[in-house]
């Protein structure tokens, strides 16, 4: 909670300060009782307790919070500012008002991961047998995940390299991919199915590969080289390699003219691995490169393995195929991922939500139960109420913020803020936030690499942003010219005008402050 600073002024609500009382011995009985009720309570929670020594800046900030965007009859817009020190608050307004948070309800999921898992935490990627080769020979293969959301296909081609270095083969029957680690319900009932194509929103599961080093799990990569003349259609390539036996593409591409614009797009159809791929690619132009989410990412798996046991020398009599691994299998190799630690920099500064998903579902799998939305995103509740954050208004259906019916007061997300700084963990977490204007270096502005550059805010503001069609948001830390550090956070629900460069301009005020400026 935000403390009591030394000199306060007691406001209601979130309107701005009001007169001081003048008898000096009634003010500090008031004072004291005010204090009493409010020194735990969160900022604007009925009746928030200011240092008078902002009030400059109280009226500053104010005065951004009189945009046309921000006052608006159709925007919801919760902003808290606290010191980060001291844990006074600055300037409140409609700071329990819960509100969708889009992918600033990344911070929560992370934060509750670092806390329960810890930063050491790797998920595992095993293989099994009935029994030792014997021979060289095993009956099947058993590929169990535990939801490793970084798996790549040169992390199957090791796997495979391991079990020709132990004496293996031949298989006789089957790769059997296990994703029982997680629950089948693969796709959030809270998605639109709209976003059931979009690399943003891929199947979650306990078994599944990622086709590049941003770590999309779930999705393959279609390339569209053009062809020699207008006549020709561009030739289409996936990527892993490996994945070309899971999916049918569908080329409905054409090669344009030299100097016409690149219109390539692909979709999947419900329920299918059949890719369409419409648009065009121009001559002597270089590939178009789209993500595309596959179904069943747990087979795509399996199938990916028998292709690199092949490569490997190993003969496979079988297919690939899903089902669970029995107990008493023999390990025969295993694959050890990153570090959660290290898992928050392309989780945070990329915002991706398939990390958040398979995260939470890791989470809900320390029910004892396979890992499911309903589980894991209890744990992501649990744990605001372990570390003392009111939990009411809030709402979780999902990890990464994707779902609209996800609810968080701008309270909550600064009182998480405000606690996370005070973990071991939080070098790494405050690490992993995108950085305001650092573009063009991707691993550390990220989401924020575009935004507030050339101000004083571009290299010290640390954030996560949120965006969803009508959902902005701005939850993060930034150091005043005066070496003093903030926690804010400005939530926008709305319908009309992007309060979101009202969250620059925040940043920067914030960034350029000095306690002098009166």
């Amino acid at each position: 909670m935000f403390g009591a600073p030394r000199s306060l002024k007691v406001v209601r609500g979130s309107t701005g300060p009001r007169r001081a009382v003048r008898w000096p011995f009634l003010l500090a009985v008031v004072m004291l009782a005010v204090a009493a009720l409010v020194a735990t309570a969160p900022p604007g929670s009925g009746a928030t307790v200011y240092s008078a020594r902002d009030a400059a800046l109280r009226r500053e900030v104010g005065r951004l919070m009189t945009d046309p965007s921000v006052t608006a009859s159709t925007a919801h817009v919760g902003v808290v500012v606290a010191d980060a020190s001291t844990r006074t608050p600055v300037y409140v307004r409609y700071a329990n008002t819960p509100l969708a948070p889009a992918s600033t309800q990344k911070t929560f999921t992370a934060a509750a991961a670092m806390y329960t898992l810890g930063s050491g935490y790797r998920w595992r990627t095993d293989v099994y047998a009935p029994s030792a080769p014997n021979g060289g020979v095993v009956s099947r293969l058993y590929l169990k995940g535990s939801g490793d959301p970084t798996l790549l296909e040169r992390d199957l081609t090791s796997l495979a390299s391991s079990l020709r270095a132990k004496g293996v083969t031949r298989v006789t029957g089957n790769v059997v991919g296990d994703a029982s680690a997680f629950d089948e319900v693969r796709y959030n009932p809270y998605w639109s199915t709209s976003y059931a194509s979009s690399y943003y929103a891929a199947q979650v599961s306990a078994l599944t590969l990622a086709p590049d080093t941003d770590y999309d799990a779930g999705t393959v990569i279609v390339t569209a080289t053009p062809g020699t003349s207008t006549a020709s259609a561009p030739r289409l390539t996936v990527t892993p390699a490996s994945a070309a036996s899971h999916v049918r593409l569908v080329n409905r591409s054409r090669t344009s003219a030299t100097g016409s614009a690149t219109t390539i797009s692909v979709a999947r159809t419900a329920g299918t691995n059949t890719l369409t791929v419409t648009g065009q690619v121009p001559l002597e132009h270089s590939a178009a490169k789209k993500w595309v989410t596959v179904d069943d990412p747990a087979l795509m798996t399996a199938r990916a393995l028998r292709a690199r046991l092949v490569a490997a020398g190993i003969r496979v009599d079988g297919t690939a195929v899903r089902g669970r691994t029995p107990v008493g299998q023999a390990l025969l190799a295993r694959h050890a991922s990153m570090t959660l630690g290290q898992l928050l920099v392309p989780f945070l500064k990329l915002s991706n939500n398939g990390h958040a998903e398979a995260i939470t579902k890791t989470l809900g799998a320390r029910s004892g139960r396979p890992g499911s939305w309903a589980d894991g995103t209890k744990a992501l509740r649990d744990y605001a109420a372990r570390i003392g954050i009111p939990i009411a208004g809030l709402r979780f259906v999902d990890g990464s913020g994707l779902a609209r019916a996800d609810r968080l007061t701008p309270n909550q997300l600064a009182s998480l803020l405000d606690k996370v700084q005070r973990t071991s963990w939080w070098p790494a977490f405050r690490a992993a936030l995108p950085v305001a204007g650092a573009d063009p270096v991707r691993w550390t502005g990220g989401t924020l690499a575009s935004r507030m550059r050339g101000t004083a805010a571009a290299g010290n503001l640390r954030a996560k942003n949120g965006s969803l069609t009508g959902v902005t948001s701005l939850a993060g830390y930034v150091t005043g010219a005066d070496g003093r550090r903030y926690v804010f956070v400005m939530m926008s629900n709305y319908s009309a005008t992007s309060p979101r460069p009202v969250e620059d301009r925040l940043g920067v005020l914030l960034a350029r402050w000095r306690m002098t400026n009166r």
